[in-house]
């Protein structure tokens, strides 16, 4: 596994050593004070500018701090078997798909990976006391017994928090989403929160600042402090700041 991600990070840097030249020609853009690139332009007509001034309108840029860039192209990596993924977060870094549905597919992509780089930046607090982790379980638990009797997976797959591949792929196509969205519908903001701990946190990092705040709140209070106290920790900064 360990070996598998290296390769999967050497291919990604030899793909942006030989792109270099076209980085250097299409700096398109500054996030905060990242660099923006475009590798290979949108397969659509999008407002790249404006969605990222949106973003940084909604994200405070503390929150931020962990990205080193943006960079927009075809990129292997992007992809999970039988579904494509439109954004990744690596090696401190962005990496978003030219195929976007619209400017809002967009703008929730890229939230979505800030979340992971603000995961890296800050486990401890995220993780550390296990509140979270227990939120997640329990919801996971209590899924099981809401859903069919085929289910076709023991509770020993829903009471793993990390990312598996197969339990990804019983979500997405044995149950589909349609489905686990009404099952759910009293636990999970959304059918992809159910996928592993770490999208649980994204997608709420993500429907935090462009979903329903107070719907949020009531499904998971754990999820939604821990992500409160990290935006009023950036605020309580920038209050220090402007008094010194």
């Amino acid at each position: 596994m360990v070996n598998k991600s290296l390769e999967n990070n050497q291919k990604m840097k030899n793909y942006i050593i030989k792109n270099s030249e076209a980085i250097k020609e299409q700096l398109v853009a500054y996030f905060y004070d990242k660099p923006v690139h475009i590798l290979k332009h949108f397969n659509r007509s999008i407002n790249f500018n404006s969605a990222l001034a949106q973003i940084e309108n909604l994200v405070p840029k503390d929150l931020a701090s962990n990205i080193d860039g943006i960079y927009v192209g075809e990129f292997n990596d992007i992809h999970k078997k039988n579904r494509k993924v439109n954004a990744i977060y690596k090696d401190g870094a962005i990496y978003v798909s030219n195929e976007q549905d619209n400017e809002d597919d967009l703008i929730d992509d890229i939230i979505h990976e800030i979340a992971h780089a603000v995961e890296e930046q800050h486990q401890d607090l995220i993780y550390g006391d296990e509140d979270l982790e227990s939120e997640f379980l329990a919801k996971r638990k209590t899924l099981y017994y809401l859903l069919d009797d085929n289910k076709e997976k023991h509770l020993i797959h829903f009471l793993d928090p990390d990312y598996n591949l197969n339990f990804d792929m019983f979500l997405y196509k044995t149950l589909g989403y349609d489905y686990l969205r009404t099952a759910s519908a009293s636990l999970f903001y959304s059918p992809y929160a159910i996928t592993s701990l770490r999208e649980y946190w994204a997608n709420g990092f993500e429907n935090y600042f462009l979903g329903d705040k107070q719907k949020l709140k009531e499904l998971s209070p754990v999820l939604y402090n821990k992500i409160k106290s990290l935006v009023e920790e950036d605020a309580g900064e920038k209050d220090n700041e402007w008094t010194q």
